[in-house]
């Protein structure tokens, strides 16, 4: 009897699985041409009727599309939405205690632009959920850059799970916002914020003004907060401070001096970075290496009049970087 109930049990729940499939195919078939459609010209009034247990399908379907369009077609897919109430849809499910809803809600409330929805978005930023959070933080983004950066600043700089290159990719349209905004609060900053909003900045590659590069890059500065700030130099102005750091107690902060002077020194300085061949870490002896062999600012013949009087341990990293560049 427990056999057969149990074969009961498996063929009542592929039958429920293959209508359910049948069911979602032909709901595809029905609405995406109709979304298709809506992407090139608004709607006509002729649509199909919306059932309300085929809102989360439609707006998953909705938001698949939307992904992939912008400009005009996304204010056609906007209108048509809004026609068939999805926004009050997503402001519902915004509140749901299932997550995939959820997430869902936050998606449309997103390529919607729902300024109702700030505060309840705002909130789902604040969320534990790592994915949650970040959707709702893109959402407020797409909203209202400016006024999305300003309210997710305290969140930006403090919560750790939020990854550096996700959380560029959706502030770049607030990227001048979040600029001025970094600009504004980091002398006040305590050491891992700071990283932080150094490392944001690189990630967007934007710029920090000179005086604030030059208290970041002295001596006393944690060595990483040293190492972040010369990915941003892009002065020459910069570059007596930088020759004082090649000689750093960390390899990380030699590593990026090398690199400052490769990107804005000039042919003495880049002659400058020959000792560091016989440096004790091989990152700084290959990044030396680097600079050296690709700098345009040495005369012909003078990189191998260099290779030719280097120690064998300069020479040998020397000769690693050419090999490299030749099979490149």
């Amino acid at each position: 009897m427990l056999t057969v109930a149990l074969l009961g049990l498996i063929m009542v729940l592929r039958w429920r699985r293959a209508h359910a499939l049948r069911r979602a195919h032909a709901f595809e078939l029905r609405w995406r041409p109709v979304l298709m459609a809506a992407s090139m010209e608004p709607a006509g009034k002729d649509l199909p009727a919306l059932a309300a247990r085929d809102q989360f399908a439609f707006l998953k379907l909705w938001n698949y599309l939307h992904e992939s369009l912008h400009g005009e077609a996304s204010q056609h897919l906007n209108g048509l939405a809004r026609r068939l109430q999805c926004d009050e849809a997503a402001r519902r499910m915004i509140d749901s205690r299932v997550r995939a809803a959820r997430l869902l809600a936050i998606l449309t409330l997103g390529h919607l632009r729902e300024v109702s929805a700030w505060q309840a978005l705002r909130g789902a930023a604040a969320a534990a959920d790592t994915v949650l959070s970040l959707l709702a933080a893109r959402a407020l983004i797409q909203i209202d850059a400016r006024g999305g950066a300003e309210s997710l600043f305290p969140l930006i700089l403090s919560r750790r799970d939020w990854d550096i290159a996700r959380l560029a990719r959706i502030l770049a349209p607030a990227r001048d916002a979040c600029r001025t905004l970094i600009a504004e609060v980091m002398p006040r900053l305590g050491y891992p914020a700071r990283l932080r909003a150094l490392k944001l900045i690189a990630a967007l590659r934007a710029d920090l003004p000179a005086q604030q590069l030059d208290l970041l890059i002295r001596p006393e500065q944690p060595p990483e907060v040293i190492a972040a700030a010369l990915r941003l130099v892009r002065h020459p102005r910069h570059l007596p401070a930088i020759r004082g750091l090649l000689r750093h107690a960390d390899w990380h902060v030699r590593c990026e001096g090398i690199a400052a002077v490769a990107r804005l020194g000039e042919a003495d300085d880049v002659r400058a970075l020959a000792p560091l061949l016989r440096d004790a870490h091989w990152w700084v002896r290959y990044g030396a290496a680097q600079a050296l062999v690709d700098s345009p600012l040495l005369a012909p013949g003078e990189l191998d009049e260099l290779r030719a009087a280097a120690s064998p341990e300069a020479k040998g990293i020397l000769s690693h970087v050419i090999a490299e560049r030749s099979l490149a």
